[in-house]
Parts: structure tokens; C-alpha cells; sequence
């Protein structure tokens, strides 16, 4: 089970929220960013930024955030200080950071993906023009690759490839697909197990792997349209939200547990998949398929975020919550 250890008020709805080891990031109050401290809540310092519905990402000792307005900055996530702000970014959306790059841009096709110096917020020049039969992109997904360092995963809905490119701008590597891969307009594509696997879906049923090596295989071919969020793979078990509800896979055995119901939320955490319901409900499903309520929270939940020490934030309509895990 699962129980409140602390909640605060938003005063609006924003999904603009990230986690760092003993911290957490979110945007308030239409006009602000705060850190807080993960296991108490209290604030430890804020900044003041255009508006609340951008995006937000942590890159090591710094905080990265793009305003709606189009305004990237870059905070220092232990001082709140202000280190840079690069102007001129509207519509860009995603945020990623390899290396010492800021990758942003391709959201809805609107304005291809862009580089950024992550010291400076200087733009930096790179040949996007190669992704542009891609389509709209699904947010860049940093990963260590052996191909060559820090990367990214870039793929489009409109062509059937993924790409591995370089902080640098090179592609490292690309790999034809059977279908695009899928993504909802949040962009989110790709889950990444604690073994270095990337899992992800292919057109409407079809989950892939990339592998640590550099190969592309597919996984498993579902029954049911796989919907919003990307697959969560631990092992040899798939936690999917289809149109029905959750199914949880075995790979060797097939499916092996159901829950149905409308899903709002997910996150892995260590020995199960946490899922969120449209009633408020948290529910932890394991690699067997059972499923066990462990929280319930009156205003909805529409992201959860896997913290430090054990804990799950939960960010919903005008509120930030985070569980802490119960003592047998």
C-alpha cells in the first residue's frame, strides 16, 4: 500500500513537473518554478518564468525549462539561479538533453528539431532537413549508446525508421521498422528498462526492443490497439495499456493478467507497473498480473513520476501528491 506523505496546491492545472534524487521540479501559480524537497514538500527555492504549461526536464545539477511562450531556460536545480535563457523557441515542446545538447523541437511538425548548447543556450547549426520526411517527431529519448556516447532515439510518425544520432548531430545508426513509430501528441515514445532495452510500439499493435547491442527485433504482436502510453518492459514481462485496460505479458507464456479500465497515468517501479484511473484510483499491477489498489486520491491524476527512496508524485489537476510506500 500506499499512502499520502505530503500534497500541494497548484492553483491551476499543469503537467510541467520532473524528479531529481531528493527533489522534485513544478511548475505553479501560471508563473513559476519550484523545487521542493521530495520526502517534505518544502520548497527550497522558486523562479519566476512566463507561464506553467511548458515543458520541464533535469539534466544533472541543472533544470531545464521551455515556456509556452518559447523562452528556454536553464536554472540551477541545487541554487535556483538563473543560468541562461535562450528566447525564440515557440512551439518547439519536447526538451532533451545528451551530453552537453539540448535537443528541442518536432513537436506536431511545426518547427524541426533544434540544438542548443547546454552551457550556454547558444543554438547550435546541424542538417535537420535529414528528418524531414519523418513527420511530426515523438520526444527525443537520451540514451548511452555503444555506438558512440551520449544519443538520442529520434523517430516521426510518417516513416518507418529509427534513428540513433550523436550529441554531436551525426546519426550513429538507423533501423527500418515494420510501421512508424507511435506516440501521442505528448510526444512520449520510448521506455528504457533498467537494462538499457528501449521498448516501444510499432503502428497500432506491433512492440519493438532496441537492444543494448544496436539491434531492432520485434517483441510481441498484440491483440488490442496499444494506446497512450509507451510499453514498460522489466525482465521478461510487458506492461501494456490497450483500449480495454492493462495487459501484463509474459514473453515466454503470453498474457497472463487483465485489468480493465481507463488509464490515465503509469510508471514502473521496482517488482510492478503503478497505473492511475479516471476515478482517482492507484493501482499496482505485478509481473504475474495481479492487481492490488494501494492509493486512492479525490482530484485525478494525470502523470506519475517513479522518485527516490521508494516515492511516486502524482500531478493532476491542481495538485502535486506524493506516496510514500507503507511497512507491512
Amino acid at each position: 500500500m500506499y499512502e499520502v506523505l505530503w500534497s500541494r496546491s497548484l492553483h491551476m492545472r499543469s503537467d510541467a513537473v520532473a524528479v531529481a534524487p531528493g527533489s522534485v521540479v513544478v511548475a505553479e501559480r501560471h508563473s513559476r518554478l519550484v523545487r521542493l524537497d521530495a520526502a517534505s514538500g518544502q520548497p527550497r527555492w522558486e523562479v519566476r518564468v512566463e507561464d506553467c504549461w511548458g515543458t520541464l526536464e533535469v539534466a544533472g545539477d541543472r533544470c531545464l525549462y521551455l515556456s509556452q511562450a518559447g523562452v528556454l531556460h536553464c536554472v540551477g536545480l541545487d541554487s535556483g539561479r538563473l543560468l541562461w535563457a535562450t528566447p525564440g523557441l515557440r512551439l518547439r515542446n519536447h526538451v532533451a538533453v545528451s551530453g552537453s545538447v539540448v535537443f528541442t523541437g518536432g513537436w506536431r511538425g511545426y518547427h524541426p528539431l533544434t540544438r542548443v548548447s547546454l552551457d550556454d543556450g547558444v543554438p547550435l547549426s546541424w542538417d535537420s532537413t535529414m528528418f524531414a520526411a519523418a513527420g511530426p517527431l515523438a520526444r527525443p529519448r537520451p540514451v548511452r549508446s555503444e555506438l558512440g556516447g551520449d544519443a538520442v532515439l529520434i523517430a516521426g510518425a510518417d516513416e518507418a525508421v529509427l534513428w540513433l544520432v550523436g550529441s554531436a548531430g551525426t546519426i550513429l545508426a538507423e533501423w527500418t521498422l515494420p510501421e512508424p513509430v507511435a506516440f501521442d501528441d505528448v510526444g512520449d515514445a520510448f521506455d528504457v528498462a533498467d537494462d538499457g532495452r528501449v521498448a516501444f510500439v510499432c503502428g497500432r499493435r506491433t512492440v519493438a526492443v532496441l537492444e543494448p547491442g544496436g539491434g531492432v527485433r520485434v517483441l510481441w504482436q498484440h491483440e488490442r490497439d496499444v494506446v497512450r502510453h509507451p510499453p514498460m518492459l522489466r525482465g521478461d514481462t510487458l506492461w501494456l495499456v490497450d483500449g480495454q485496460g492493462v495487459a501484463v505479458v509474459d514473453l515466454t507464456r503470453g498474457v497472463v493478467g487483465e485489468f480493465p479500465g481507463v488509464v490515465r497515468a503509469a510508471a514502473s517501479v521496482p517488482g510492478e507497473a503503478l497505473f492511475a484511473g479516471k476515478d482517482g484510483r492507484l493501482v499496482g499491477v505485478d509481473p504475474a498480473g495481479f492487481a492490488r489498489q494501494l492509493a486512492t486520491r479525490p482530484a485525478l491524476i494525470g502523470r506519475l513520476l517513479a522518485g527516490s527512496d521508494g516515492l511516486v508524485h502524482a500531478v493532476g489537476k491542481g495538485h502535486l501528491t506524493t506516496f510514500s510506500p507503507t511497512t507491512p
